[in-house]
């Protein structure tokens, strides 16, 4: 047989290399060998086996009758080495994944270990983390041996291993990098509304103040940019936009395209989007580099922005107006209501055939149309609708119902998440279900 003193010192060696405990080494070991036993005597009844913590000696027993065990020793010896090495992977598979579980959705350092196909691989303490490509700040330079910062975005078991995807494009990645550097972040005193990002570009961050004593802005930027410049610094550069949060939507749209100076914002019920009029000077700063501070203004604020020129604007009413006199001349509208019409941006036959007409009474409410008046106005648009605007009006109608499919998907979404919420908490209540087991549980 196997030398027990041995096989504990082998057993206390590997323990202490690898971080593990003794004893789930030991337990490992005694149901591996359990099987190799069982086939090894044909032991047709219930076969039991235990490592003895003490001494290592190994007694079986088969319906508590005592297994000679002298002839398992070269079984013992190969059983042994399979089962360390498998029990070895597993047990460190357990330990890393519930070390580092928790650091899901969280920042974390690591080393660059080495590089593949356009991946980078990062140590984690005994952990290899990944940094996929698509995860990766374009531009950004990886060295082996460097220290890297990184956003955990998913901690998984894989088999045998544990994979954890890090990512320093995602926007959560920014938002964690304000909590660590500013305190009143950290502490709950200033609240992140909204943050969108174009990795290695440019961030948008909405925040607003629980404090009224606290200027969120100023208390994110830091003394002479002290704060936020060692975000950016994180980032390689990345300009950040630290935007006030306002609830009236009009006001949160002007303070997101900021620098640029609004003329006026309207909402164009129609169309479902947001208008903004700068003055010409404006707008390059407005619309951005290739679009970009305008389009991340609208997922920030979560509204299709269009920005134009107060010379633009002047010019798309007149060819609203236009466009409406058909109307006048087919005897259904009069000048007033062309005027209530284009004000509120209702400025084309193609957008007035795309409308519904509970919706014109609706958003007109102040003209007073009946359902009739409303009818007829958009059965005669739709007649005299050309062959191009008939397809901006199908796009329109598209985009509404887009739109609506997507409004009721989110609230179905709702509705389930509040139907599982109140379920969970009626079996916390009642003593059954996970939420009572988890609650009645030993802490872990």
């Amino acid at each position: 047989m196997i030398n027990g003193s041995m096989l504990l010192q082998r057993i206390d060696q590997l323990a202490r290399e690898r971080g593990m405990d003794k004893d789930l080494i030991l337990d490992q070991l005694e149901k591996a060998l359990v099987q190799a036993a069982q086939k090894r005597f044909n032991a047709e009844g219930e076969f039991t086996l235990t490592i003895d913590r003490e001494t290592g000696e190994i007694r079986a027993f088969e319906e508590d009758k005592p297994v000679n065990l002298e002839e398992l020793g070269r079984i013992v010896a190969n059983v042994a080495k399979q089962v360390l090495v498998q029990a070895l992977k597993e047990t460190e598979r357990d330990m890393v994944y519930e070390e580092l579980a928790p650091r899901a959705r969280t920042i974390i350092n690591g080393t660059i270990s080495r590089e593949e196909r356009g991946m980078i691989l990062v140590t984690i303490g005994r952990a290899e983390a990944i940094l996929p490509k698509e995860e990766q700040i374009p531009g950004e330079i990886y060295r082996v041996g460097a220290v890297i910062r990184a956003f955990v975005l998913r901690v998984e078991k894989k088999g045998q291993r544990v994979r954890i995807v890090l990512t320093r494009t995602h926007a959560d990645f920014v938002k964690e990098l304000f909590k660590q550097e500013i305190p009143e972040i950290a502490d709950g005193l200033i609240e992140i509304k909204g943050i969108v990002r174009e990795p290695g570009r440019r961030t948008k961050i909405a925040v607003a103040s629980t404090d009224p004593r606290i200027d969120p802005v100023g208390s994110c930027v830091g003394v002479r940019g002290s704060r936020i410049t060692k975000v950016t610094d994180e980032l390689g550069g990345e300009k950040i936009d630290i935007i006030p949060w306002a609830e009236d939507p009009a006001q949160f749209i002007e303070n997101s395209l900021k620098p640029a100076r609004i003329l006026r914002i309207s909402y164009d019920h129609f169309r479902d989007r947001a208008r903004v009029v700068v003055g010409q000077d404006q707008l390059p700063l407005a619309i951005g580099k290739a679009g970009q501070n305008v389009r991340l203004s609208a997922r920030l604020t979560r509204y299709k922005i269009d920005v134009m020129s107060e010379e633009n604007a002047a010019k798309a009413r007149q060819a609203g107006t236009e466009e409406l006199q058909k109307l006048i001349d087919a005897g259904v509208m009069d000048d007033f209501l062309r005027e209530t019409f284009v004000d509120n941006h209702l400025d084309g036959l193609a957008v007035l055939a795309a409308q519904k007409p509970e919706h014109l009474m609706e958003v007109l409410e102040e003209v007073k149309l009946d359902y009739d008046r409303a009818a007829k106005l958009v059965s005669a648009a739709n007649t005299l609708l050309s062959d191009e605007q008939k397809v901006l009006r199908d796009e329109i109608i598209a985009r509404r119902e887009e739109t609506e499919r997507r409004a009721a998907d989110e609230e179905a979404r709702a509705m389930a998440e509040a139907e599982r919420q109140a379920i969970s908490e009626a079996q916390a209540l009642t003593g059954e279900g996970p939420a009572a087991a988890l609650d009645s549980g030993s802490a872990r």
